[in-house]
Order: structure tokens, then C-alpha cells, then sequence
């Protein structure tokens, strides 16, 4: 009963809405990134409005990339409902939403309206209160809850029982208008994770439109299949691959007939959050007032009282104006047709396999036929399917497994677009016919003419050893008018051992790290170059220990004047040479007997250095005791006599020091004489 009095006071007359045009999905677009481009494209008639449902978290990426197309006529405007629709609708009505729990309720938040009721009582009047009352039924059959209506009228106050009226009308039409926006906006929120997008065209006649969006979206992922030969593959050899691309329909609408086109890419994708009403700051200043009077008081034997209490203050400020954001925006159209989705692709042993297609930033696989996916499901469709060159091959990684190579498959992209990343299936072909399954890997991005490697198990039946046998380093040095450039060559040599089985070769190939400055060693063939890696080859017979090498080296120059450094600095460096010279080993001989001269001069320096300051620590105590004891007395002038020749002896100290500083220096400038004639 209340709901049908409830749904009386709000029957109001409201125009029929004209139906909106639908544009229904017709291409989608996904990308291994995380993004989907969805068109919706169709004919519409004269001056009409699309309205499309979208979920609330892709608002902001729809205002971002929204795009109309239209062949003719032009864009009206594009809107949709604010963010937090429903407390907008109630900010200014004179109720709130629990006004709607009832008809009480309602007629109790709009107590002083106007009103007509019809039933057992009619009358019009304002409402003033409806007032629950407790009714027993009769033969004790309970009680229940009744409403009164009190109205006042122009008679006086008028009751009736709510339940018992069979219309009720406000008679305010901006009462009426109120509860019907307020009911339109109702019906349009009542989804509470989605919003209504309205797109407006202005023209004549019918024409073809399109409206075009990127949001957020499931990756779609990639799943590869390949059968190997059950013999050694050698190069040349073929092996048919199949890529299946697994793709999600989380958009709560259906695909139905849909052109589906595949992207692996990286482009840039940003967000802004331009769904969020957002609001300048403005500063705040106070409110100027007027300048307040107190008028003096008439009487001459009173003092006169100030004609002002304050001064009249006038502030200015700068304030920043913000043009209030609309719900709508307006998007001008030039004439344009919506280009075709793609071309139908031959038929492959795959149904609807994709036709690929390379851009200079990322990949496209178009599908031919156009596909169906209920929102909430996932399908698998078929991008690549095709006979690709391979050569099987074994791959040693020694921080993989130190001891075991890899089983592996060297793939080459003979095709005509690359090959995106993705997990790769191995099945291996039985004697009997059957196809095994061997292994899984990882299939890096493949561009054409490139080739990579896929590992799919450990080969339990060949043994490696490793020794790194660590780094040796020769330097030598070229000498001419004392300036030597030394020159540093570091090799590092890894030793390997091969043991096959019996029955069966093996090519390995190694992998060793690539280090910035190091490279295999002049004469070194067949080795290649990746940015991390050197990889080289051992081809091991079968059931035969295969011992092979790997050396890189590194040379660094250094170029020193040996003038400016100190003598055993030049010794030091003119014996670090491995140069096999006669003149190299005479200079050594000459540097060492000049630096030990050198060092037995600096010694006595050091010798003197001692004294010295053991004189200058006694002078401090002799001078104390002078003090205490007086330059008069008898022990005064002994600590004078002991002081003068401890002066007598510092002066020689000084002379022989000097002396030995000359020597040392005459010791550096021969051994720089020395170097200087050094020519190798």
C-alpha cells in the first residue's frame, strides 16, 4: 500500500524522452600493453543524440581520447552525468534521500505544501504533518500502522488516512519539476559503476558515424606451439610454429561481430584524472567595512568625545577566477569516413589465422573474419601459423647450470614481419608417429632475419668442465727524452672439456659474459656478439672428450713523464716493465744504486730530525727549571751554559740538514737524467 501511495504522490506528467540512436561495437583493438581502442560506428538520421554505457573507471580515459567521425554534418556536444551524480541531485531539494523511503516520509519533508488529495476525503490544503497511529483489527486480530494526514485548508485542518487516498498532486509546478529531475536523475545513476556517455549530431538525412575511444585493458598474452623433427635438425631445416593470442572480454557488453585487430607495442600511455571537478585556490582577504561615527555629545561642559573610533582601512588583493567546468563539451567534426578495419587474409591451416602487419614502433595482426565474445569470457585466436627455420642446437649458460649444457633450438625469423614475445610449447615427434612433449621456453621479441635461442631442457647426458684459469697481465713500456707510455695487456683464458654420449655429437654453444674493454683474442673465429654476451662454439664427436679454449684480452695505455715524479716512483715503474732490453736493465741497475744513496741521505735527515727535537723537548724543560731556580744563582747559570750549546747545536743541525736536502735533490736530478736517456 505504501508503495503504490508512494508511486500516486510521484506520478507526474513527464513527456515521453525521445530514444536515443545506438552505435553498435564494431572493432576492437588490443594491445600487448594494456590498452584497447573500441569503435562504435553506424548510420543515424537528422538531429539525434548516441548514448553509450561505459564503466565509471574509464571515464577519465574517454574524455582523454573520445574521437567522433562522421561523413557528414558536424558533432553537437558530448556529456554524462558528474562523478558523485546522486549528492548533486539532492543539494538543492528540500529533502534528502531518505525522504524516498516512504510517502510519509516525503510529505513530512515537504510539510507547507501545497497539496490535492482525492479518495474518501478530498480537499487541498497544506500539508502540516502525517502522524503514524496504531489501529487494532477486529477479533483480536492484531493491530497495524496507519498514516494521518493533517492538511490546513481554507475550512480549517482537514485529516485523512493516507492509505485510504486515491491521488495526491502537489499543486507547486516547482514542487513538480523538482521530484522530476530528481526521479530522471534516479533512473539515469541507477547504475552505480557505470555512466551513460550522450554524443550529440547535428545534420540532415542519414549518414555514417563512428565514435572511438582508448581505456584501459587486459594484456592480451601470447602461447606459441612448435613440433620438432625427431632427427638433429641441421640449418635449413623447418619446423612449423603456431602463435595463439589469449584475449579477455572484461567490458560488460558482449562482442558480437566484432573486427578484432592484435598490437605488441610500447607506446606511451598516460592518465589524468579529468572526471575529478577540480577547483583553483583563491586567496582570502577580510571584508571592508565602513568607517564607524560616534557623534559627540551635544553639551559644552562635557569633553568632546573622538569624532572616529577607527580608521578607515582599504585592502586589495589579486583574486584567481576559475571558468566553472561544464558537463558537457562541444567537439567540432570535419567530414570524414571511417576507414575499413582490414582485408580478409588467405586461407591458412588455422581458420581466420591474422594477417601481420610491422609499423615502424609496433606490430599488427588483423583478424579476416569478424569474431564474437561474451563479456566475463576468454578465447584464443590464432596470429601466427607458419614454417619457420631452425637448428637444433645445445646452449651452455655456466650460471644456469654449471655443469650441463641446455637443450636448445637456434629459431630464424624468415618471415615478413617480426615475431612478438611470448611462451613458447616444445613437442618432439616419436618413432611411432606420436608427438611428445619436450619442454617449455622463452621466446624474446624474434625481429625478421634475426635469430634467437629457445631452451627447453637440461641435457642430463653431457658433461662439461669449466676452469677459469684468472687473469695474466704483460706490460711493456716504450721510453723516449724520459716520457714512457706503459702499455698493460690483460688475458683471460677459460678451458673447457666436452664429454658427449657416446652415441651422439654434440654442438655446444657457450655462452661467457661480454665485458666493456674485453675481446677475444686476434685469430679467434666463430665467435658471436650479443650486448651481454660472446658466444663461441665446441663441436664435441660423439663418445669423445672434446677439450677447447676461450681467451679475451684488454690493453690499457698509460703514459707518465718520469721527471716529475719521485725517485723510487721511477724505479717503481721502471721495473714493473717486462721489456727484455739491455739499456732497460742497466737504467734499473743505476736507479737502484741512486735510490739507495737516496734513501741512506734521507735516513740521516731522519737521524737529525731525532736530535733535534729531543734538543727542543729538553729546551722546554731547562727553561721551567730557570724560572724556579733565577738566572743569578749558580744553578741558573749552568741551565744558561747547557741552553747556549744546545743553540750551538740546533745551527748545525740546520747546516748539515740543508746539505743533505741539496744531496737528495742532486740523487732525484741524476736519476732523471737517467730515465731521460732511457730510449726503448
Amino acid at each position: 500500500m505504501k508503495r503504490s501511495i508512494l508511486a500516486t504522490i510521484l506520478a507526474i506528467a513527464v513527456g515521453a524522452p525521445v530514444a536515443a540512436a545506438e552505435l553498435p561495437l564494431k572493432r576492437v583493438v588490443l594491445s600487448n600493453s594494456g590498452l584497447a581502442q573500441f569503435t562504435h560506428a553506424g548510420p543515424v538520421t537528422g538531429n539525434t543524440t548516441v548514448e553509450l554505457p561505459v564503466r565509471l573507471d574509464q571515464v577519465d580515459d574517454i574524455l582523454k581520447s573520445l574521437t567522433v567521425f562522421a561523413q557528414a554534418g558536424t558533432a553537437g556536444t558530448v556529456s554524462l552525468p558528474g562523478k558523485t551524480p546522486l549528492p548533486e541531485l539532492f543539494r538543492d531539494l528540500p529533502f534528502g534521500p531518505e525522504a524516498l523511503n516512504s510517502s510519509p516520509d516525503l510529505l513530512n519533508a515537504l510539510i507547507g505544501s501545497e497539496v490535492e488529495i482525492a479518495g474518501p476525503v478530498k480537499a487541498k490544503g497544506r500539508v502540516f504533518r502525517v502522524v503514524p497511529e496504531q489501529v487494532s483489527l477486529p477479533n483480536d486480530g492484531g493491530t497495524i500502522t496507519r498514516h494521518r494526514l493533517i492538511l490546513m485548508t481554507s475550512a480549517g485542518m482537514t485529516q485523512a488516512i493516507l492509505e485510504e487516498v486515491t491521488e495526491l498532486r502537489f499543486s507547486d509546478p516547482q514542487t513538480r519539476q523538482q521530484i522530476e529531475r530528481l526521479l530522471a536523475g534516479l533512473i539515469e545513476n541507477r547504475a552505480k559503476e557505470r555512466r551513460t556517455l550522450s554524443v550529440g549530431f547535428m545534420g540532415d538525412g542519414t549518414r555514417d558515424v563512428a565514435i572511438s575511444y582508448v581505456v584501459g585493458a587486459p594484456v592480451w598474452k601470447t602461447a606459441y606451439r612448435i613440433v620438432l623433427p625427431r632427427e638433429d635438425a641441421r640449418d635449413g631445416s623447418k619446423a612449423r610454429l603456431q602463435g595463439w593470442a589469449i584475449v579477455e572480454n572484461l567490458t560488460g557488453g558482449d562482442w558480437k561481430d566484432i573486427e578484432l585487430t592484435l598490437v605488441s607495442g610500447n607506446p606511451v600511455a598516460l592518465r589524468q584524472p579529468l572526471y575529478t571537478a577540480l577547483f583553483a585556490d583563491r586567496p582570502e582577504v577580510p571584508v571592508s567595512t565602513g568607517t564607524r561615527v560616534v557623534p559627540r555629545k551635544d553639551d559644552v561642559q562635557e569633553k568632546a568625545a573622538p569624532a572616529e573610533e577607527a580608521q578607515f582601512r582599504r585592502q586589495t588583493a589579486t583574486a584567481q577566477f576559475v571558468t566553472p567546468r561544464a558537463n558537457t563539451r562541444a567537439v567540432p567534426i570535419a567530414p570524414a569516413s571511417a576507414a575499413p578495419v582490414g582485408a580478409s587474409a588467405p586461407q591458412a591451416p588455422v581458420a581466420n589465422v591474422a594477417a601481420a602487419e610491422e609499423a615502424s614502433t609496433q606490430l599488427l595482426y588483423r583478424f579476416p573474419a569478424k569474431l564474437s565474445l561474451a563479456t566475463g569470457h576468454t578465447m584464443m585466436v590464432p596470429f601466427v601459423d607458419r614454417e619457420i627455420e631452425l637448428k637444433r642446437v645445445w646452449l651452455y649458460q655456466p650460471d644456469i647450470a654449471a655443469n650441463r649444457p641446455l637443450a636448445a633450438v637456434r629459431l630464424k625469423n624468415d618471415g615478413d614481419s617480426a615475431l612478438p614475445a611470448g611462451l613458447v610449447t616444445a613437442f618432439e615427434s616419436a618413432a611411432d608417429g606420436s608427438t611428445n612433449f619436450v619442454g617449455d621456453a622463452l621466446l624474446p621479441l624474434l625481429p625478421r632475419d634475426a635469430s634467437r635461442f629457445a631452451t627447453f631442457a637440461l641435457d642430463t647426458k653431457t658433461a662439461i668442465r669449466r676452469e677459469d684459469k684468472g687473469i695474466v697481465r704483460s706490460v711493456l713500456g716504450k721510453a723516449l727524452n724520459g716520457t714512457l707510455t706503459i702499455q698493460t695487456r690483460s688475458r683471460r683464458t677459460i678451458d673447457y672439456e666436452v664429454s658427449p654420449p657416446a652415441d651422439e655429437a654434440r654442438e655446444i654453444v657457450v655462452e661467457e659474459p661480454r665485458v666493456t674493454g674485453w675481446t677475444p683474442v686476434a685469430g679467434t673465429s666463430g665467435v658471436e656478439e650479443t650486448p651481454t654476451r660472446y658466444r663461441h662454439t665446441i663441436n664435441a664427436p660423439k663418445g669423445v672428450t672434446t677439450k677447447a679454449s676461450f681467451t679475451t684480452e684488454r690493453t690499457d695505455s698509460e703514459r707518465v713523464v718520469l721527471g716529475s715524479l719521485d725517485i723510487h716512483e721511477m724505479l717503481v715503474k721502471i721495473r714493473g716493465l717486462q721489456n727484455e732490453s739491455p739499456s732497460l736493465k742497466a737504467t734499473i741497475a743505476k736507479l737502484t744504486a741512486l735510490v739507495d744513496e737516496s734513501n741512506q741521505l734521507k735516513a740521516q735527515v731522519r737521524q737529525l730530525d731525532t736530535e733535534r727535537n729531543k734538543i727542543v723537548q729538553d729546551q722546554e724543560r731547562l727553561r721551567r727549571n730557570l724560572e724556579a731556580a733565577g738566572q743569578a744563582s749558580d744553578l741558573g747559570r749552568r741551565y744558561l751554559a747547557t741552553l747556549e750549546k744546545q743553540e750551538d747545536r740546533l745551527a748545525e743541525i740546520s747546516r748539515q740538514t740543508t746539505g743533505l736536502d741539496a744531496d737528495i735533490e742532486g740523487k732525484r736530478k741524476a736519476a732523471e737524467e737517467v730515465v731521460r736517456q732511457l730510449t726503448l
